[in-house]
């Protein structure tokens, strides 16, 4: 598959699943695209891009400094199909609030619950609707 290809199919999902990306979509020269939301608090963007074959997530500020992001990428033997219901849920988890948000040196880090990361005992966790 081509990345013109793959990013139509890409965008195609998007209007139909999570339509509020797809106001702010940016064509690149190869044909992939990123697009974003804003958080309700408006501190952060989630956005998702479709460079070199892969759908990738993360946040980023105003400044554009990215806080973190991660590849759902066919180079882990994922389909386009496999790839779509891993943005899915991982979407859902965090327009849904279900996924767990620390702020770590100005960043909004992701929690997993096989991170070790040491959450102090008076730090302040967050989800989607309070960044």
């Amino acid at each position: 598959m081509d990345q013109a290809l793959f990013s139509k199919i890409t965008l195609q999902y998007l209007k139909e699943n999570y339509p509020d990306f797809v106001g702010n979509i940016d064509f690149k020269k190869d044909q992939s695209f990123d697009c974003f939301i804003k958080s309700i608090q408006g501190n952060r963007f989630l956005w998702v891009a479709t460079y070199d074959l892969e759908i990738t997530i993360g946040f980023e500020n105003h400044n554009k400094e990215c806080d973190w992001h991660f590849h759902i990428g066919a180079s882990g033997g994922n389909s386009l199909n496999e790839e779509l219901e891993l943005l899915t849920k991982e979407l859902n988890k965090i327009l849904n609030n279900e996924q767990v948000f620390i702020l770590e040196d100005g960043k909004y880090i992701p929690l997993d619950k096989n991170d070790e990361i040491d959450v102090k005992e008076n730090e302040k966790l967050y989800v989607w609707d309070e960044i």
